[in-house]
């Protein structure tokens, strides 16, 4: 069995794109769909219960954000699971390519088990540009990290078929077999709410004797976040960029991140070059 975790506050017609293709992948598992629906308003629920009766639907109520949907579905299938299954996170803003699973499938059995495996994103306007993906820390004194492929051309790139080993990978299409969170325990809901939580996932599994591997033959198209468009500068603007739980650059997250992740001779460069990287974004977006 794969079980499919997508968090989702609104954004019905993402959704629906990407449900329809979850529903074309090329697997002999069989698929269950469960969409945590994090206080939507604009009738998701309604919806996919009428339209897509095939999936399970757990109903938040606006205050789980991505890290408690995730754990909150993750709870309730350790409850469930059998021996082999596989946990699949998905964001709703993506969608899978026909061969997306199998592929990430195939490397995981590959590492026996013994891996987290990620989709490479490729963004949806062209089908072709890559998104951040996977990324590999060149420096954790000097917080520099080199993210796969960024930017680049899919089409450009000649080697395609070896998983390449990352340190951190997103958590848009990340596979994970089911016994993971026996051992390593579930996603970082206190302190990480949102954002980082992938990133220190990936980080921590390490311990326990598992690797992060990004899949070049698997791939998903990430629709345009309309939210991120430049917009003036603001005290608002500046507080949401800095503070809000729904910002990437909340600095409050670099700083548990740091903490958690961080050797202990590189937290301080690491924290502060961080929060000068979240100002540099804020005044670019301006």
């Amino acid at each position: 069995m794969i079980y499919v975790i997508i968090p989702v506050h609104n954004r019905l017609p993402l959704t629906i794109k990407c449900i329809l293709s979850l529903r074309l992948q090329k697997i002999q598992e069989k698929l269950n769909i469960i969409v945590v629906d994090d206080g939507s308003v604009d009738g998701t629920s309604e919806y996919l219960k009428k339209n897509f009766p095939e999936v399970q639907i757990l109903k938040g109520d606006g205050n789980l954000f991505w890290t408690g949907a995730v754990c909150y579905a993750l709870d309730y299938l350790l409850k469930i699971r059998k021996k082999d299954d596989w946990v699949l996170l998905a964001t709703n803003d993506v969608e899978l390519e026909s061969n997306c699973l199998i592929e990430m499938i195939r490397v995981a059995k590959k590492k026996k088990r013994m891996a987290l495996v990620g989709a490479l994103t490729l963004k949806a306007e062209d089908r072709d540009t890559i998104v951040k993906s996977g990324t590999i820390v060149e420096s954790w004194f000097f917080n520099k990290t080199k993210h796969i492929h960024e930017g680049l051309k899919l089409s450009a790139i000649k080697n395609k078929n070896d998983p390449i080993e990352v340190d951190f990978i997103t958590g848009r299409c990340l596979l994970h077999p089911i016994e993971i969170f026996l051992k390593t325990g579930s996603y970082c809901k206190e302190e990480l709410p949102h954002y980082g939580a992938d990133d220190e996932f990936s980080i921590r599994i390490k311990k326990y004797g598992y690797s992060n591997f990004l899949c070049m033959t698997s791939i998903v198209y990430l629709a345009p976040n309309i939210t991120h468009d430049k917009r003036e500068i603001s005290a608002k603007y500046f507080l949401e960029t800095l503070f809000s739980i729904k910002s990437s650059s909340n600095i409050i997250n670099k700083f548990h991140l740091t903490m958690k992740i961080v050797p202990f001779y590189a937290k301080g460069t690491f924290f502060v070059i961080g929060v000068i990287k979240s100002f540099y974004i804020f005044f670019k977006k301006k």
